[in-house]
């Protein structure tokens, strides 16, 4: 949008007089007087020192930065207290500063460094200063230099001084004003050439995308007093902005302007642009400027009614980077003598300075226009041209002489008033008139410049004016904005003007505003809000005010509230991160909670406090009042930690609401106390940190003292797949017991799952025996429980039992071929016959324990004859045994069968019986090892005495029989983890074994070849007793004991033969077991309730077949044989047992 010229301002950026050589610091700033602000926690690596060191010491960073020769080269660093920004590590690093002006010196070093500066190309004729460089035809301008450097010129080892935001960029925007530059009013003004306005150059910067603060000085241009009425300012300061500005807010852009130099009267120029669209308030600051001890600078314009965007900013004796150059004012005065301008010479204030510049000026026009009239009369030629000459020597004589009036000189001069009202009188002077004279105007001053002034290059100089305070407050804000990065520019604003130190009048007050902003006071958010504001908190980010914080109005004095009556603060609170308020905060708009969590440590006496969807309210302050709606979250204290949230009105959970309670040990929890309390929504329980919330815990969890507790929660969220909070509601209490569902209502249909679930359901009245089995798996999910509970099964019982069988099988078979092999009518008596190698086995068991035992053993016989009696026999017997049995039924994941290996030792007495018969007594040892399965083994031991005997011959009918009794020792072991816990369990048992066997046959044949069948009864028992598992870390079971029952029919065929010293046998026989085993065990927890459950074994055979067969070859003396036997068609245990051995006769 472009603007009218009759709404154009004159711009002049010429300093009140005498100000550059205002008094230096005086004691110490007004900032410092401020009660200390709290410490807040270091920065990783500790504060930061001024000579770039890190300490824990916070006062002594501060101190040295307060000391640092660059911080204290003038008062304006103290005075804002930004040594509590820097010792956080602050610079303004992240933000751009727009510094709208009349163009940087690049080459100073205060702007060097990658990205530091960047120049903003605008719309605006070859000739002009553009790219944020100065007018080409304007050199001497140091004003936008010392502007960028004050706000964010760079921190360079052994310059003189360096910005408030020394870390932040700069993107220079060149303002071209009138002031010194003649040619700028013929191509604006007569030529209506585009030329970027300073305005247009604040809409550019802003659309950057990068710029966050547009700094503005401009000037001053009203004589309104500060003290005008709000209407009076409107009605002084009107513009139609047409929505000009609305790419500030678009882009929420902070713009900084001064408030101008015109010495005690209101702020002008686009200070005051709010009034015309009070939507731009938030992003705008109008900046005063006052002096080291708090008082006003005599050149300053006050904020009138800018008060409530206006602060006071130091702006006197500012050092900062220039363009070193000296006016000759002596050879200016020299040339352009006070006898030519006595009046310009004369003056002793700027008024009359003015006013005489100005009479001479109309001098000159007057004298031109009356000449030319008198020329024209006489009907003689006009020298319109000389005329013209003149003029414009006249113009850059008045400008030259009023410039030299300045202390220093002031080469701008009085351009633009001159300049002014030659286009102003174009209808009276004619428009050839006006543009000539300010053509030849600016070639003349340019020549006269470049004789009056010399150029140092880059320096430092001390400019005074509120166009120095801008840029202070402007570096103040980079500062605040990356300290809080998710803040919206009117946050920001609200935390920075809020800061401020009182200086004038109490209150906001129309001289100051708010007064001198103060970083230590920023830091901790605002004391004030003038509306509504945002507040985002990035996920992972924690933000703390501790501020009171209070409607600005409450802050305001007399004459600013009349104007601003409803200016309340109000928070909504977004983002995934936390707010904590910590101050006790009187402002009276809502609060809203959309996202994340707003904690509450201090108080909110007159907001209503509402957390939406997606919002949750902690903390254990005080509320006025709480409503909870769908989505929302109150969960008092802080996450994980028990606390007690206090409302002194109603609190109110709508339907889709929830509350969220800590909960720790001894019945500690979380609390809501409230005048009264509407329930409904959802009520959840969370572990606070470090604990867990058990079975049987209760807990109070709200409160009222006044009107009681109305409705119920609608639903409690369960702690896990078992716990679940039991609601119990009194007249003024809620409370909550910890109650537990069923196991049986989670765990899969396994025999497993189902057996562990029955013990979990039915021990929960031995819970304090057994809560380390609860305490843990009550807080696990589904998939946990079932994973767990499958992971327990004892798998090795159920291989304990198939060792048991095993082992006396294996026995059983022994005898019966041992029985089969007797002759009773060829008794070989006095002799010691040995059976295998059984030394050797025991020798590999002891040497080597774990490992298997070798597969060479033999029935073959070894005999010393002559030394028993010739009646009596004794024999040594070993052998190995390798098998596998049926896994546990249904337990996942379904592995493999339970292989199992070991070796047998036997030795026995027999002596002959009459002619036909022969009785037997042996003693066992059977030694069998499980292989280890998913953690866990079993092993068996048969200790085993057995009495057996045969009557009958060799070829006809015969009769057997076996009679053993022995004890079984078997050991479990199981191990894994549980819920996260090591546990390691073993268990023992003797159990008692009994095992009998009779047994008929007829042999048919010879000497050299018998075959026959044979017909027997099996009766075995194993009385398992009961098993308690030692060991911890988990659920250990108590096994009960039982009585392992076999009754087994028996029928087959067996056969031997005898030829020439090859003898081979075999046998095959029928079995089918009577006795229907129920295929599960009982258990119960150790050190629970006498409950028990059933846990499967493995599925049982009633028939299968049993084979055996072997050879034997050698003469009188030695003789070498081999054989085996196996089961067939049995899948609950499958056995096989190899020999093979040597005989050697003496």
């Amino acid at each position: 949008m472009k603007y009218h010229r009759s709404d154009r301002r004159i711009v002049r950026s010429l300093l009140a007089a005498a100000l550059l050589s205002s008094s230096g610091l005086v004691a110490v700033p007004a900032a410092a007087q401020t009660a200390a602000p709290a410490v807040p926690p270091p920065p990783a690596g500790g504060y930061y020192m001024a000579d770039g060191t890190r300490t824990a010491d916070y006062n002594a960073a501060l101190e040295s930065w307060r000391t640092d020769a660059q911080f204290s080269v003038d008062y304006t660093k103290r005075y804002l207290g930004l040594e509590y920004a820097y010792v956080l590590g602050l610079t303004g690093a992240g933000q751009t500063i727009g510094i709208n002006d009349s163009g940087v010196l690049p080459n100073h070093p205060l702007f060097q460094g990658a990205g530091k500066l960047t120049g903003l190309r605008t719309v605006v004729p070859a000739a002009y200063g553009n790219d944020g460089i100065v007018n080409p035809r304007r050199p001497w301008e140091i004003h936008g230099t010392h502007v960028a450097g004050t706000a964010a010129g760079a921190r360079i080892a052994g310059e003189r001084m360096f910005g408030n935001a020394f870390g932040a960029n700069i993107v220079s925007v060149t303002a071209n004003f009138a002031a010194g530059d003649f040619l700028w009013w013929k191509d604006q003004i007569l030529d209506g050439t585009t030329v970027s306005t300073p305005r247009d150059n604040i809409i550019d910067a802003a659309n950057t995308g990068i710029v966050r603060i547009v700094n503005n000085s401009w000037g001053s241009g009203t004589s309104l007093p500060y003290t005008a009425t709000l209407a009076q300012a409107k009605a002084a300061f009107a513009q139609n902005l047409n929505g000009f500005y609305d790419p500030v807010l678009a882009n929420d852009v902070l713009v900084v302007f001064s408030a101008g130099n015109g010495g005690g009267v209101h702020a002008s120029i686009d200070a005051v642009t709010p009034l015309n669209d009070m939507r731009l308030r938030s992003n705008w600051l109008s900046v005063a400027n006052y002096r080291a001890n708090g008082t006003a600078a005599p050149s300053t314009s006050f904020c009138g009614q800018t008060a409530t965007w206006c602060v006071a900013g130091p702006g006197s004796s500012v050092i900062s980077g220039v363009n070193l150059y000296t006016v000759n004012t002596a050879a200016i005065r020299a040339k352009y003598t006070p006898a030519m301008f006595a009046g310009i010479y004369s003056a002793t204030t700027v008024a009359a300075l003015n006013n005489a510049a100005t009479n001479a000026w109309i001098n000159v026009l007057v004298g031109y226009l009356t000449r030319k009239d008198a020329a024209e009369a006489a009907g003689v030629e006009f020298d319109e041209a000389r005329e013209r000459t003149f003029a414009a020597q006249q113009a850059v004589a008045i400008s030259l002489a009023y410039g030299s009036r300045f202390v220093g000189g002031d080469p701008n001069g009085y351009t633009s008033t001159l300049a002014n009202i030659l286009t102003a009188n174009v209808g009276l002077l004619t428009r050839g008139f006006s543009e000539s004279v300010l053509v030849q105007a600016d070639a003349l001053i340019t020549a006269e410049l470049r004789n009056f002034i010399s150029y140092g290059g880059p320096g430092y100089g001390a400019l005074t004016g509120t166009s120095m305070a801008a840029p202070n407050v402007s570096g103040f804000a980079a500062l605040l904005m990356e300290w809080f990065p998710e803040y919206n520019t009117g946050l920001i604003s609200d935390i920075l003007v809020s800061s401020s130190l009182d200086l004038d009048a109490a209150g906001v007050d129309l001289k100051s505003g708010w007064g001198a902003p103060q970083m230590g006071v920023a830091l901790a958010g605002p004391t004030a809000l003038r509306e509504t504001r945002t507040v985002d908190v990035a996920t992972g980010t924690v933000d703390l005010w501790t501020n009171d914080i209070q409607d600005a109005r409450d802050r305001y004095s007399p004459e600013v509230l009349a104007g601003f009556p409803d200016d309340i603060g109000g928070l909504t609170k977004r983002g995934g991160g936390e707010l904590i308020l910590a101050g006790d905060n009187s402002y009276s708009g809502a609060t809203r909670v959309e996202q994340g969590t707003l904690t509450v440590n201090g108080s909110l006496i007159r907001s209503a406090l509402t957390a939406a969807g997606g919002g949750t309210i902690g903390g254990t302050g005080r509320l006025s009042s709480l409503a909870v709606a769908s989505g929302g979250t109150v969960s008092p204290g802080a996450a994980g930690a028990i606390g007690t949230l206090n409302v002194s009105g109603a609190a109110v959970f709508t339907s889709g609401g929830q509350y969220l309670v800590d909960v720790g040990p001894n019945g500690a929890s979380d609390r809501l106390v409230a005048g009264r309390a509407e329930l409904g929504g959802t009520l959840t329980l969370r572990q606070a940190a470090g604990t867990l919330p058990r079975f049987g815990d209760a807990y109070t969890v709200l409160t009222t003292t006044d009107g009681g507790v109305t409705g119920t929660f609608a639903n409690a969220t369960s702690i896990s797949a078992i716990l679940f909070p039991e609601l119990r509601y009194g007249a003024n209490s809620v409370g909550v017991r910890v109650a537990a569902r069923p196991y049986a209502s989670v765990v899969a249909a396994t025999p497993v799952q189902t057996a562990y679930a029955s013990l979990l359901d039915n021990n929960r009245a031995a819970y304090s025996s057994l809560a380390g089995i609860y305490s843990g798996l009550d807080l696990a999910s589904v998939d946990t429980i079932r994973g767990t509970l499958e992971s327990l099964a004892p798998r090795a019982e159920t291989t304990r039992r198939a060792i048991g069988t095993v082992a006396l099988d294996n026995m059983a078979r022994f005898y019966r071929e041992r029985l089969a092999s007797l002759r009773t009518d060829s008794f070989a008596g006095g002799s010691v016959a040995m059976i295998g190698k059984p030394l050797e086995f025991a020798a590999n068991e002891i040497a080597m324990p774990g490992r298997a035992s070798q597969v060479s053993d033999s029935p073959s016989t070894m005999m010393a004859e002559g030394v028993l009696p010739e009646t009596v026999s004794a024999y040594l017997a070993g052998g190995y045994i390798d098998g596998s049995a049926a896994p546990m039924l249904g337990a996942m994941p379904a592995g493999g069968r339970d292989r199992f290996d070991g070796f047998y030792i036997v030795g026995g007495l027999e002596g002959q019986l009459g002619g036909n018969g022969v009785l037997g007594f042996g003693l066992s040892y059977s030694d069998i090892d499980g292989d280890r399965v998913m953690n866990q083994q079993a092993r068996g031991e048969l200790i085993q005495g057995t009495l057996y005997g045969k009557i009958g011959a060799t070829v006809g009918a015969s009769l057997d029989a076996q009679f053993s009794a022995g004890v079984y020792q078997s050991n479990v072991r199981r191990s894994g983890t549980f819920v996260g816990n090591a546990y390691d369990f073993y268990g023992r048992d003797d159990a008692f074994t009994l095992s009998t066997e009779v047994g008929a046959s007829y042999n048919l044949g010879s000497e050299a070849f018998t075959f026959g069948p044979r017909a027997a009864i099996r009766a075995s028992r194993i009385e398992f007793g009961k098993v308690a598992e030692q060991g911890g870390g988990g659920p250990a079971l108590t096994i009960d004991g039982e009585k392992f029952d076999s009754f087994q029919l028996r029928g087959g065929v067996q056969a031997r033969g005898n030829a020439s010293g090859f003898r081979p046998f075999a046998s095959a026989y029928v079995v089918h077991d009577l006795e229907d085993r129920p295929g599960v065990f009982r258990a119960g927890f150790l050190g629970g309730t006498p409950a028990r459950a059933f846990f499967p074994t493995s599925s049982q055979d009633q028939t299968w077949g049993e084979v055996g067969g072997g050879i034997a070859f050698g003469s009188e003396r030695f003789e070498f044989s081999i054989a085996a036997d196996t089961t067939i068609e049995r899948d609950d245990v499958r056995n096989q047992s190899y020999r093979a051995g040597v005989t050697v006769r003496f």
